[in-house]
């Protein structure tokens, strides 16, 4: 940790208030960032906020551009500044395809996962060029939008397929502005939305099973990519990558879930 010292930096997480999220803030703030964090459930936020150091928290729904406005219209307010910004916050509903409320599902995992990633990137690109900041932005992918997807994830898959693509489109709006856009792509990770999808212990052991490396990972796994992207002083040449996080599982042809 001593390595990716941000003390001095400020970043911003979405969807901060659990799982990955949660993690990341910990993670940016342990090296000295100044976190604030972001997410529609604000009694989570303020739980997490008192126990790190020199965090904020703001009421945000990503997938509404009006709320995405209020919040930096409200960090502009304050004086705040944003060097880092990792566009986590998504939904994930598995449904079979073409069934009857499949519109539904697929209409509102785009709307959260792809769009706000949109107005959180435009929001966040207009700041740090105001502001005259050369940053850090980093999309949460998957490798189910990189590599071969679960089944019934296809609205998921393709949200995160578009969310990757749209950080390496990006760069070219970007670079003028020295401000850097990377990717990081997970796969299952120990969390709250996914322990579920895990099942029984032995199921979990099967599922290790099918992972090169032999176990399921938990989101401290992601503190070195999360890191290295985040800070200029060593990834400074480093922007339209995408890095994947899951111990060979995209390796395989089929999830098997």
């Amino acid at each position: 940790m001593q390595l990716f010292d941000l003390k001095g930096k400020t970043a911003l997480i979405t969807g901060a208030s659990n799982g990955l999220g949660e993690q990341f803030a910990r993670s940016l703030s342990s090296v000295g960032a100044r976190v604030i964090l972001v997410a529609r459930r604000f009694d989570k936020l303020n739980d997490l906020a008192l126990k790190l150091n020199n965090a904020k928290t703001i009421q945000m729904d990503v997938s509404d551009q009006q709320s995405v406005k209020s919040c930096f219209a409200e960090l502009e307010k304050d004086g705040e500044k944003i060097d880092i910004c990792v566009n986590n916050a998504r939904i994930a509903i598995l449904t079979p395809i073409f069934e009857e409320d499949d519109q539904n599902n697929f209409e509102s995992i785009i709307q959260t996962n792809l769009m706000g990633v949109w107005y959180v990137t435009k929001a966040v690109k207009n700041y740090m060029k105001n502001h005259g900041i050369h940053g850090s932005i980093i999309n949460i992918g998957s490798v189910n939008g990189d590599a071969f997807p679960y089944k019934e994830a296809t609205a998921y898959a393709t949200s995160k397929a578009a969310v990757i693509h749209m950080a390496k489109s990006f760069v070219t709006e970007l670079s003028k502005y020295k401000i850097r856009i990377n990717s990081i792509a997970p796969s299952l990770f120990h969390t709250p939305m996914t322990d579920h999808k895990l099942g029984t212990d032995q199921q979990r052991q099967e599922f290790a099973g099918k992972i090169p490396m032999g176990f399921v990972a938990t989101p401290q796994d992601l503190d070195g990519a999360l890191l290295l992207l985040a800070s200029n002083a060593h990834s400074s040449y480093i922007t339209r990558a995408c890095i994947t996080v899951d111990g060979g599982k995209s390796f395989g042809t089929s999830w098997g879930l």
